[in-house]
């Protein structure tokens, strides 16, 4: 116990070191058929994003990418290894409209039970381990597969151990949060992700009181509201008591966010601009940083 499974094997969770949560280095889905920035193909520009990463401190993050999105986690073994930063792979499924259409046909036990390989031995047919539980829910409205694969989620969270991060828009927390329970999943365990998708207070106060982690990590997308917006809503966060339960990232699945690529702000973004401004504006200490981005994700993650 207390280690962190990575591409690469299970590392122990004290030398994971700095960690952003919720990224993507590698992904394919078919919505880059309409907008081809949603697929980071290009595997050594990754690599190159990566280690303008590690030069800014960053030592781990968590590869978002599910199955049904374009996963490939022999790339990501081979940019764990070129880069020097550990790769955390994901197990699950996103979205209904991507999802498989298999999953209509089994049952949620032989689904669980496929999540459990992918964490226990392997996915798509490797030995290569993933490091967590996705899932993700409709702005609006939880589909029946979305359904389906949270009730899978939480029975493999039971045998597996494995932390479950969930993908949500923002309106439907609370009830992803009360179906995961009457699960019997450990919302400790759990992670509510894109918190700030709807950066509403009553909503995100509410979801905190009911014991998952929270995800502010939708850091610079100013085309849906200023970065202060993010900032506030950590800053009240912290107030009402949940340092310990928050995690940050960018979520920067979009091939021209990486400046590797020639586009931007790129990875280190959160490191060399977003934590200075925390700090400033906001009277953040060194050792909450070291808290929300090296001691929460250890908790989160060290769990194998």
């Amino acid at each position: 116990m207390n280690c962190v499974r990575t591409v690469l094997g299970d590392v122990d969770a004290e030398k994971i070191g700095f960690t952003y949560t919720h990224e993507h280095v590698c992904c394919n889905p078919y919505t880059a058929e309409k907008d081809p920035t949603l697929a980071i193909t290009d595997i050594e520009g990754s690599i190159r994003e990566l280690r303008l990463f590690a030069e800014a401190g960053g030592s781990a993050l968590v590869e978002g990418t599910a199955a049904d999105y374009g996963r490939d986690p022999q790339k990501l073994v081979y940019a764990s290894r070129q880069s020097g930063v550990h790769l955390i792979a994901t197990a699950g499924f996103y979205l209904f409209d991507h999802n498989p259409d298999f999953i209509d046909d089994i049952s949620t036990e032989e689904l669980a039970e496929l999540f459990i390989r992918e964490i226990e031995e392997g996915m798509d047919g490797t030995e290569i381990r993933a490091g967590q539980l996705k899932c993700a829910v409709s702005p609006r409205f939880i589909h029946p597969r979305e359904e389906k694969c949270l009730r899978a989620a939480a029975r493999a969270q039971q045998k597996s151990n494995a932390p479950i991060w969930i993908h949500h828009g923002g309106m439907m927390g609370i009830e992803i949060l009360r179906l995961l329970d009457r699960c019997q999943a450990d919302l400790s365990r759990v992670v509510l992700g894109h918190m700030d998708r709807n950066p509403d207070p009553y909503e995100y106060k509410k979801i905190a009181s009911m014991g998952s982690f929270l995800s502010v990590d939708n850091i610079a997308r100013v085309y849906r509201y200023p970065v202060q917006t993010n900032i506030d809503m950590i800053l009240d966060l912290m107030e009402e008591g949940y340092l310990e339960r928050l995690l940050i990232s960018a979520d920067f699945g979009r091939s021209n966010y990486f400046r590797a690529n020639g586009g931007g702000p790129g990875l280190e973004y959160i490191l060399n601009k977003f934590i200075p401004r925390l700090k400033e504006s906001g009277g953040i200490t060194e050792n909450e940083i070291r808290t929300i981005f090296v001691e929460n994700p250890k908790k989160v993650y060290g769990c194998f």
